[in-house]
């Protein structure tokens, strides 16, 4: 998820016990859940918000498919990656609304990014698969300032 705040800067997470690893929020998607309920879902489960914190504006087109460098333990025999789908989702609280530690942590630390610093600051196995998404960000503020 493309997590922005009022600033138009971007949520960037450094991965729970890897530091120097950023990397965007993500998760899976429960069946019997729409993708919408999903994605609330997840920033509940990873940054402690209330759905009331969030509005999703829509889901992106771009998406990225990728083979697990190694696969973890749930997945072998299962699944030997993964596809992602991205979603703009903007930020209405403080940053005091985010509670990390809420449930499992997912992330150790997290900073509100331009799009130049999160190309900067992401992961660069991940960065790869954020460019069409950061680009569709780039033409949602272009078209919002207008």
């Amino acid at each position: 998820m493309l997590v922005f705040n009022r600033q138009h800067r971007l949520f960037l997470g450094e991965r729970h016990g890897e530091p120097g690893v950023w990397q965007f929020p993500q998760g899976g998607v429960e069946p019997g859940c729409s993708l919408e309920e999903n994605v609330l879902r997840e920033l509940e489960e990873e940054l402690g918000l209330a759905p009331s914190a969030l509005q999703i504006i829509t889901k992106l087109k771009s998406t990225q498919q990728y083979d697990f460098r190694v696969v973890p333990e749930y997945a072998k025999g299962v699944w030997r990656g993964q596809s992602q789908s991205f979603w703009l989702v903007q930020f209405l609280g403080s940053d005091k609304d985010i509670v990390l530690d809420k449930h499992q942590p997912e992330f150790m630390s997290f900073k509100w990014c331009t799009i130049n610093e999160v190309r900067r600051l992401a992961e660069p196995h991940r960065l790869r698969g954020y460019e069409g998404a950061l680009k569709e960000f780039e033409q949602f503020l272009k078209s919002a300032s207008r």
